[in-house]
């Protein structure tokens, strides 16, 4: 959203509040609380407008919390420090600095709001404010566990600028505090402003939050989860019961791949939270890298797309195995082919306005080192995010919601019914044309219902930055993290011949005698097993940043950094 005026706090140069006094902000507080400002709803709104670019994420492909690449199932052009468990403490991290930098913004946007004379016309962006705290809060939740707390605007001389950690219950509760106040202070979502936060947009954060906080504390046997489930569903069943949002369906059976790429992305009816991308305001040039091959799908997200049956291939006689390169994406959910490439499929790319076979190495096709290519996020314009060809990136979107509402569901009660099961995850499968979940489906064919709820998850949000969370919330990481990350089958398949020919053309495979040491049981290894590892007593949580341990000796680093 383009700002015609700079609010007073965005002009100020912001980082952590816990650092020390020379990396505080000091300009003079009678600038910060200019008397001239403030005075209007505009100011507000203009004001509230600095969170929608700053703190709302940006889609990565280049290694941070926020992408697949720091899972099992993306690998990029290089070795994730996340994923194989090689990272190390930063000096700095700018997850705690930006985080920080929003919460004072909120922080001075709330206590504006609280104090103004305005009345009900400040509402929505008080209650924003306490939106884009608890967002801020959420995402250091997350990355550290518990945090200082600074809910007041700070001067350089106010103690609290070197408080300590608190506990992550504590942290917790502050979170979901505001967004209790955020859907109080917001509008629904028809009286808002097109692409604002509204209060369905609050309770479906709030869903995610406590699904989040809740499966981490039964996997993690860290307090009462049963509280945090149950709100779960009551937010999320709210959003659905809203009828505010509705799936995308505008392009049929390619709906699903349509509705992340090109215009079609704007004002989806899906779309709950959205970062916008629009020339001269945020020009979408992550498009590009995805693209050129730094989000590469794996052998295990390709092996979790179910058979067009609802089975596993592993249970499935539809599965027709590795023999070609094209043969393990037949019969199976039809969002495996819009989200990996099928081999030698027609496709436009960014920077190629005409449709081309893709192939690994093939013309800007830069997957060489995998052969799986992805398809999902490929814009069809040949200059995306410029020359109006921006596209908004999901931060939420109903689909999440659906999902959010069968996992806690399952996990609070042990079972979900088949009339819950129709109200969230099947309405993502009748949109692919998949057969329905049912319990009687789970147990004529040996199926674990909670498997099958995660799978679903993992497939609708594959690509989107969900992966790594939610490994760490189940308490899976240590399991999954550790093992190979593999690509295609080469040995005994089409991939070890010299030439591939499909539709009358011919292609020279990458994989065609491959050193012995570059497989895993005839798969093409991305990295090997030997390679990674997961700390339980670590890697659950980033460590803080060192210099901020540095500058405020209250701050206790997390176990094992």
């Amino acid at each position: 959203m383009k700002m015609s005026k700079i609010s007073a706090f965005a002009i100020v140069v912001l980082i952590s509040v816990t650092g020390c006094k020379k990396y505080l902000d000091l300009t003079p507080q009678s600038e910060i609380t200019d008397p001239a400002y403030w005075q209007t709803a505009n100011d507000f709104r203009l004001a509230a407008n600095w969170f929608y670019n700053q703190t709302l994420p940006n889609p990565t492909y280049d290694g941070n919390n926020n992408d697949d690449n720091t899972s099992d199932i993306a690998f990029a052009t290089s070795i994730n420090t996340l994923s194989s468990g090689t990272y190390v403490a930063p000096e700095q991290d700018d997850n705690w600095d930006s985080a920080y930098s929003a919460i004072r913004n909120a922080n001075k946007l709330i206590q504006e709001g609280k104090s103004s004379t305005i009345g009900n016309d400040v509402k929505p962006f008080l209650g924003e404010g306490y939106f884009f705290r608890a967002f801020s809060y959420f995402n250091l939740l997350k990355l550290y566990g518990g945090v200082p707390i600074i809910n007041k605007v700070l001067l350089p001389s106010d103690p609290e600028v070197f408080t300590a950690r608190a506990s992550r219950d504590v942290v917790l509760d502050s979170i979901l505090n505001d967004l209790n106040s955020a859907i109080a202070n917001l509008p629904v979502k028809s009286a808002a402003e097109s692409g604002r936060i509204c209060k369905e947009a609050a309770q479906a954060f709030k869903a995610r939050v406590c699904l989040f906080e809740g499966t981490w504390r039964k996997f993690h046997a860290s307090g009462d989860a049963n509280t945090l489930l149950d709100q779960a569903v009551t937010e999320s069943r709210n959003v659905i019961d809203s009828k505010s949002y509705t799936l995308y369906q505008g392009k049929g059976a390619s709906s699903y791949r349509y509705m992340f790429i090109d215009v079609t992305s704007m004002n989806n009816p899906e779309t709950i939270i959205s970062k916008k991308y629009r020339t001269n305001i945020n020009v979408n040039g992550w498009a590009y890298g995805v693209s050129w091959g730094n989000l590469n799908p794996t052998k295990a997200m390709a092996d979790m797309y179910l058979c067009s049956d609802g089975l596993p291939i592993s249970k499935s006689p539809l599965f027709k195995g590795y023999d070609s390169c094209r043969s393990e994406f037949y019969n199976r959910d039809s969002r495996m082919s819009q989200s990996l490439i099928v081999p030698a499929t027609k496709v436009i790319r960014p920077q190629y306005d005409t449709y081309r076979p893709q192939w690994p190495g093939v013309d800007n096709n830069r997957n060489q080192n995998s052969g799986y290519m992805l398809y999902k996020h490929i814009s069809e314009m040949a200059t995306p995010g410029d020359g109006g060809g921006a596209f908004d990136w999901n931060v939420i979107r109903y689909a999440e919601v659906l999902l959010i509402y069968a996992e806690a569901k399952f996990e609070r009660n042990g079972s979900i019914s088949d009339a819950d099961l129709d109200l969230s995850v099947n309405l993502l499968r009748d949109r692919v044309g998949m057969p329905h979940l049912t319990n009687t489906l789970v147990t004529a064919n040996g199926l674990d219902m909670e498997t099958e709820i995660r799978r679903e998850r993992t497939v609708e949000l594959a690509f989107e930055g969900f992966r790594w969370d939610d490994l760490r919330r189940w308490k899976t990481a240590e399991t999954v993290l550790p093992k190979s990350i593999l690509s295609i089958k080469v040995t005994g398949t089409e991939w070890a011949s010299k030439t591939i020919t499909i539709d009358g053309n011919s292609y020279n495979s990458f994989f065609y005698n491959v050193d012995a040491g570059q497989l895993e049981n005839g798969y093409k290894i991305l990295q090997s097993g030997s390679q990674r590892s997961f700390n339980v007593n670590k890697n659950y949580l980033l460590p803080i940043p060192t210099k901020q341990i540095t500058l405020n000796t209250k701050l206790a680093q997390n176990p094992g950094w």
